[in-house]
């Protein structure tokens, strides 16, 4: 698909941190925490909050209708699965927001409809247009997800598609709900679907089982598709879902390429990334893109030397466009480091080591880098008062 940069073509996001993200294993919110994460989504900017299945328990009704009262600044969503008493119980959570939304959905792959529903192909596409029309008689703003799209036949997906827009469904959610599909074939799937149906509004919904949820969610959107489902620090079930923060820093970071941009405020993505973390208690990757601890440190001298002239050398974002500051950029001294991030680790400690005081600091830390993994503060302190001693013989 062509794309006019000249006009970037603004993204939505469905972002699922408070429901998808809480499908990860180990992860329970409690209501207060939930709107802790809600305030942090919606003040970033994004469109739609995907806050819960109600349903689910009486917790998760409360935690979502605490979300739908208190959230003003973006839409307010709950899920449930086809049937009448799930999207009732959905839209009695939301209905009191300020932009309330629902979501039914129904799994549509063979082994779904075999093994989970026990339906016929036929009952899985009633099910579907029913739960739209039910859905409608309460709201317009009526989503509908197909769970496994990515394992589902072609003509049946075209079928579903069909019945529900007649229903006046607003987004198709098509999802790789197992991280199944490659990039290329998500990418056909949206195109041969918007072919299909020029004026269907699709959603990316795209697992990690693979590795390869961003890229399949950006050829999505390269695709056709309107609107991609995410999640902080790429949390959900196995594997997680589309980190939120790679996709909106992919398209924010190569938007003149892609044509796409974002209307978030990137600059809130660390702390809303530790949020979180701290909420849920799943610490996030020393070396995961974006948000890892070690997103803007450096270790090899090569590259720390470069990063010392010019940052971006080796950087293709800044640390103050997702939240950090200059401060937070970190060169460690290890085995693999240079000269020059010796010295500026001792100038960041207040000492100006001349050139053969910095030799001799240089020759030392690689004889303790032997022994240790990585020099810390205390060691850096004795190299450089050793090396600054009159008893160095030059």
């Amino acid at each position: 698909m062509t794309t006019d940069t000249s006009k970037p073509r603004i993204i939505k996001f469905y972002e699922t941190t408070l429901r998808d993200g809480e499908q990860t294993p180990g992860v329970n919110y409690f209501p207060e925490e939930k709107l802790a994460i809600a305030r942090a989504l919606a003040d970033m900017g994004f469109d739609t909050l995907d806050c819960g299945f109600p349903v689910s328990s009486p917790g998760e009704f409360e935690a979502v209708r605490l979300i739908a009262s208190k959230i003003e600044n973006a839409e307010v969503c709950a899920i449930g699965r086809a049937n009448k008493g799930d999207i009732d119980a959905a839209w009695e959570a939301v209905k009191i927001a300020a932009k309330p939304a629902i979501q039914p959905f129904v799994s549509v792959s063979p082994l779904h409809r075999k093994v989970k529903l026990g339906k016929t192909r036929e009952e899985v596409l009633e099910m579907a247009r029913v739960a739209v029309a039910h859905a409608r008689t309460y709201t317009e703003n009526v989503d509908f997800a197909l769970e496994d799209t990515t394992r589902t036949e072609h003509d049946f997906i075209l079928e579903v598609c069909a019945a529900i827009l007649k229903e006046g469904v607003r987004f198709v959610t098509l999802c790789d709900t197992v991280g199944y599909a490659l990039p290329w074939e998500f990418g056909k799937l949206v195109a041969d679907v918007k072919k299909e149906f020029p004026g269907i509004h699709i959603s990316a919904h795209c697992h990690d089982d693979l590795g390869f949820a961003v890229a399949n969610a950006l050829e999505g959107l390269r695709n056709g598709a309107e609107r991609v489902d995410t999640c902080i620090n790429g949390l959900g079930e196995r594997a997680g879902n589309a980190a939120t923060e790679e996709v909106v820093m992919a398209l924010r970071t190569r938007s003149a390429d892609l044509g796409m941009d974002v209307r978030v405020d990137t600059a809130k993505i660390i702390p809303t990334s530790h949020l979180v973390s701290k909420l849920s208690g799943m610490q996030v990757q020393w070396t995961k893109a974006i948000v890892g601890q070690n997103a803007f440190a450096h270790g090899g001298g090569i590259h720390q030397d470069g990063v010392l002239k010019d940052a971006r050398t080796y950087e293709i974002m800044t640390p103050e466009s997702i939240g950090l500051t200059s401060a937070d950029r970190r060169m460690y001294v290890g085995k693999l480091s240079g000269r020059a991030a010796l010295d500026a680790q001792m100038r960041e400690l207040g000492y100006q080591l001349e050139k053969e005081q910095l030799n001799h600091a240089f020759d030392m830390a690689k004889l303790l880098l032997g022994k240790k993994r990585v020099l810390e503060e205390m060691d850096l302190r004795y190299i450089a008062q050793t090396a600054m001693s009159p008893a160095i013989v030059e």
